[in-house]
């Protein structure tokens, strides 16, 4: 990729100009390409019409040197088509880096919203925390940082956000931790190669023309086609080399004039044998065979991702283990040659002509299975790691995103505390456009966080970036702050709680729910952090304050984090519990020419400002 060559000289430059900067070098460079593929095309249909002419008219006038400059033209021909082949690849290929480049500077803005790939599919009920938090679905985070074509880097960069159950009753927080350090080791390695990343990319964008239930069910069918044996008696064998060396040498003794009469009738009977032969096993060839041709339009990318990877330096033990994966058995961009070679053998035989030619003369099909069945025995248990391995690499360039979209960006330090630790500074809101994101700090050293303020001052999305932060930094990769330190804590929310008609579940009942699930993971007794907004909404305030102080008092414990968000101002009187380890914080907003201002920055103490009445007069409902 030639349009990317620089990227890695001057990534630190203003990023967004870089991505400009080589999109229009892309376009650029597409528009000569296309040029030049008309030109040659046309030069093509000159190059075909003088070849027959001469080629007519050298028959008709029987003159050889005509013959000669006919077959000239002809192989100037095919040699043209060759060239406008490679002419097209490369606008494909351009075609692709525009692509990925316009998604780059779509996460500028907010163009992100429209990308297709929201990983909806990923919602899941059992893991509400990922609704709260907009991790997946419309306008998630996994919409703005997916870069992954294929379903392996999708589900695998999935699988590292959807905050699953990290084991810390079991003690295997250190062995977590170190995971996550390699991948945020990995992760910070790729955001220094950003040519290697956009080559990658690039090279797996053509996967995405292919749905992900499609995609899935071609794998599905492939790696089930891959487990089944389908054994070729040594007879079959030795009868498949046979036969097309007994036909082709009688068709070229015939051809010579080598007894003829009977050569010839001979090469036509082994012809129409073995034809007939293909005929008889088409069902079951075809059957055999189905899986590769459905997967044809797929292993030349992955080929490419396998190369690229192959090919690459990298530092991190985790990448360095990644690509190892990639050059065992030999290499996998090496057996997927070989899978790509049959492949093309496989489709020529969805043409009638060559079908009947390939067969009569070479026993095609039965000698597709055969190579099919060589290749599956060298490869069937290692092919699923080396498609992971890839996949991997791509969740790890997702988690990259950040760092080349944000000014302010950070990775993470995981402490190893059996205590919860939580210090940010200037952390922010990854899903708001940067120069509109407004960071704060935050240190808790209270286990309790209580925070107040007026209507749309900040309250929910301070929690929010806090937990999607909390997401990022647990998967291995960059988050928007200027620093950020964490130990390992479960991660619960009560943010987006909604009722449920066809179960009876109100909107009070559903957020009980959520916080008795926090109250269960505290008698636990491990590291837990608890971010709860508008506690108890759902409920009228006499309840709600005698509620969430129970609950407050349920969670108060050495190994919890609480944040909650609240407009009963009673709720601050905690503070001053000697059971509870509380601290109060408020947002707040000012005043100026009968407009309201929020600044959205934390503030230590109480709220003593509300904007209910203020709200209700811009509205016109209060006069």
């Amino acid at each position: 990729m030639n349009n990317t060559k620089t990227i890695d000289e001057d990534h630190k430059l203003n990023k967004h100009i870089i991505y400009e900067k080589h999109y229009e070098s892309c376009k650029i460079k597409l528009s000569e390409l296309t040029l030049k593929s008309d030109k040659v095309s046309f030069l093509r249909g000159i190059t075909f019409a003088i070849a027959g002419l001469l080629l007519f008219f050298g028959y008709q006038q029987k003159k050889p040197a005509l013959l000669i400059a006919a077959l000239g033209f002809g192989f100037a021909f095919l040699m043209l088509i060759r060239y406008h082949g490679k002419l097209e690849e490369e606008q494909a290929c351009l075609k692709d880096s525009q692509s990925v480049l316009k998604d780059y500077l779509a996460r500028f803005n907010d163009g992100w919203k429209s990308f297709p790939m929201d990983g909806t599919r990923y919602l899941s009920d059992n893991i509400l925390e990922t609704r709260d938090l907009d991790l997946f679905g419309k306008s998630s985070l996994y919409q703005y940082i997916c870069t992954a074509s294929t379903i392996w880097g999708q589900d695998q960069l999935a699988l590292w956000l959807s905050l699953p159950d990290k084991g810390f009753a079991k003690d295997s927080a250190l062995q977590i931790s170190h995971e996550i350090q390699s991948r945020q080791q990995a992760a910070s390695e790729l955001s220094q190669k950003p040519k290697f990343c956009m080559e990658l990319e690039t090279g797996a964008r053509r996967l995405r023309n292919i749905e992900y239930d499609k995609s899935r069910e071609i794998l599905d069918n492939f790696f089930h086609a891959l487990k089944t044996r389908n054994n070729i008696p040594m007879v079959c064998r030795i009868l498949l080399k046979l036969f097309p060396i007994l036909t082709l040498s009688l068709l070229f003794f015939a051809l010579l004039g080598i007894h003829r009469h009977l050569t010839m009738p001979l090469f036509f009977l082994l012809a129409f044998a073995q034809l007939m032969s293909a005929f008889l096993g088409f069902y079951w060839n075809n059957k055999i065979l189905s899986p590769i041709y459905q997967m044809n339009k797929t292993i030349t990318p992955y080929r490419k991702l396998f190369q690229l990877l192959e090919q690459e330096s990298f530092d991190s033990s985790y990448l360095r283990t990644l690509q190892k994966t990639l050059l065992k058995n030999g290499t996998a961009s090496a057996a997927l040659k070989e899978l790509e070679s049959l492949a093309d053998s496989v489709c020529s035989r969805h043409n009638i002509y060559a079908f009947l030619l390939y067969n009569s003369l070479f026993l095609h099909d039965y000698y597709c299975v055969e190579c099919y069945e060589k290749w599956k025995d060298n490869y069937r248990d290692i092919l699923e790691a080396w498609l992971k391995a890839v996949g991997n690499v791509e969740a790890l360039i997702s988690l990259s995103v950040i760092s080349h979209t944000r000014k302010i960006h950070c990775l993470p330090e995981i402490k190893d505390s059996k205590r919860p630790i939580l210090s940010a500074s200037d952390i922010r809101h990854p899903l708001l456009k940067e120069p509109s994101a407004v960071g704060n700090d935050i240190n808790l050293t209270h286990h309790t966080c209580i925070i107040t303020g007026s209507n749309m001052s900040g309250k929910t999305t301070f929690l929010r970036s806090i937990g999607i932060n909390l997401a990022l930094a647990y998967a291995g990769g960059f988050c928007t702050a200027s620093g950020l330190h964490v130990s390992l804590m479960e991660l619960c929310t009560s943010i987006r709680t909604e009722d449920n008609v066809n179960e009876g579940i109100s909107t009070f009942y559903a957020e009980l729910l959520r916080i008795k699930q926090m109250i269960e993971v505290s008698r636990k007794q491990i590291p837990m952090i608890s971010l709860i907004d508008e506690i108890y909404k759902g409920t009228n305030s006499k309840d709600r304050i005698f509620a969430a102080k129970e609950t407050i008092r349920n969670l108060s414990k050495p190994y919890a984090f609480t944040m909650i968000t609240t407009h009963d101002f009673e709720l601050c009187d905690l503070e001053n519990d000697l059971n509870i380890d509380a601290k109060n914080y408020h947002f707040t907003e000012n005043y100026e020419k009968n407009k309201i201002l929020f600044d959205y920055k934390l503030k230590n103490g109480r709220c003593t400002t509300t904007n209910a009445r203020y709200l209700l007069r811009m509205a016109g409902i209060l006069k």
